[in-house]
């Protein structure tokens, strides 16, 4: 394990039990203080207890086997490694669904002009010193890199097949009756092109109300909206993909009082991109380090949140992709100045290759 990033880091080879384990053993104690925190903090209170939690992991590990039995195995893995049961990981591969609460957090970009995609990804607090970036390598070849919290299958993340996933939680009324997101998007960075990702994505299923930006080296991309029992796929407009935390997909009824920290971050992408005609790596990281618009900023300090019992929201981390390139770089926390790590998913290792 390294620390190049600023999070842990961690390589994993085998199958997806084994790469599961080895995550296992490897973040235990990440992987079970986020246990405690969901469970003992943001769980508690909340409409599930722990009988209803462990409920919801019967339907879910359901779900998981059914649909994507690959991330089913390696959340059983996980499991096996740290020690925790099997149902408490899939849990917290389901916390999104689980809690739904309307936090501002998150701004997303892709340009095709550049195969980039980007975004900040903004939550609690606690969690940024718990994050982790694991680089997995499958038997047949197949790399991915991927970003987030311990004990969970996919966040953020680019593969070899030139595929970057990112995302946005979106707020719907939603019973859970397809994957959850974050299984979805382990899923996603094992598919093997842009069409075979889209196929997973229109057979998730439903109930969840999150966001995802998918895209790939040669310049595709899709914007695709989970939102309660409805789903919109949003196509480039001008080569150009942009999200935040509303559905775009319900146009202007979807920019509701409410959601004025989103609508504030999405305009902002919007006149960043206006006011400036460069499309590169550089422009993008200017972007996203930017503190204009005070508490609507896209890189935005640790604020408390009344929605979340006044707990502290920032950016926990950037992550831009060079899709063409096969390249992630990630910085960590809302520190415009703090340097990036760089990993690639091409070569003879998904390894850091730089930092800077």
């Amino acid at each position: 394990m390294g620390l190049a990033s600023g999070f842990a880091e961690l390589s994993v080879r085998g199958d997806a039990a084994a790469r599961g384990r080895a995550h296992g053993e490897a973040f235990r104690q990440r992987i079970h203080a986020a246990r405690d925190f969901y469970f003992d903090e943001l769980f508690a209170g909340g409409p599930l207890d722990g009988a209803a939690l462990e409920a919801r992991a019967a339907t879910v590990s359901s779900l998981c086997e059914q649909l994507a039995p690959a991330q089913a195995a390696e959340i059983r893995g996980i499991a096996a490694g740290s020690g925790l049961a099997p149902w408490q990981v899939f849990v917290l591969n389901a916390r999104t669904e689980i809690i739904n609460a309307r936090v501002g957090e998150c701004s997303a970009l892709y340009l095709a002009q550049s195969a980039l995609l980007a975004q900040n990804w903004d939550w609690l607090e606690p969690l940024e010193s718990e994050c982790v970036i694991i680089a997995h390598e499958r038997p047949d070849g197949h790399r991915y890199v991927t970003f987030g919290e311990p004990g969970m299958v996919g966040k953020i993340g680019l593969s070899s097949a030139g595929l970057g996933v990112c995302l946005n939680i979106l707020f719907a009324p939603h019973d859970l009756t397809g994957l959850p997101v974050h299984v979805l998007i382990g899923a996603l960075l094992n598919a093997p092109d842009f069409d075979a990702a889209r196929a997973l994505m229109a057979a998730a299923g439903a109930g969840k109300a999150s966001h995802l930006l998918v895209a790939a080296a040669g310049g595709r991309a899709v914007s695709t909206e989970f939102f309660g029992d409805e789903c919109h796929a949003l196509e480039p407009v001008d080569g150009v993909l942009l999200h935040t935390n509303h559905c775009l997909g319900s146009g202007a009824a979807g920019r509701t009082p409410e959601l004025a920290n989103s609508c504030a971050r999405y305009d902002l992408l919007g006149a960043a991109l206006a006011a400036d005609a460069r499309r590169d790596l550089e422009r993008v990281r200017e972007i996203l380090s930017s503190d204009a618009g005070g508490e609507d900023a896209l890189l935005r300090p640790y604020r408390p949140q009344s929605v979340l019992g006044n707990r502290r929201v920032g950016t926990c981390a950037t992550v831009i992709m060079e899709l063409d390139a096969g390249r992630l770089h990630l910085r960590r926390g809302p520190h415009a100045a703090a340097p990036f790590a760089t990993y690639c998913v091409r070569g003879e290792a998904p390894a850091e290759v730089a930092a800077g």
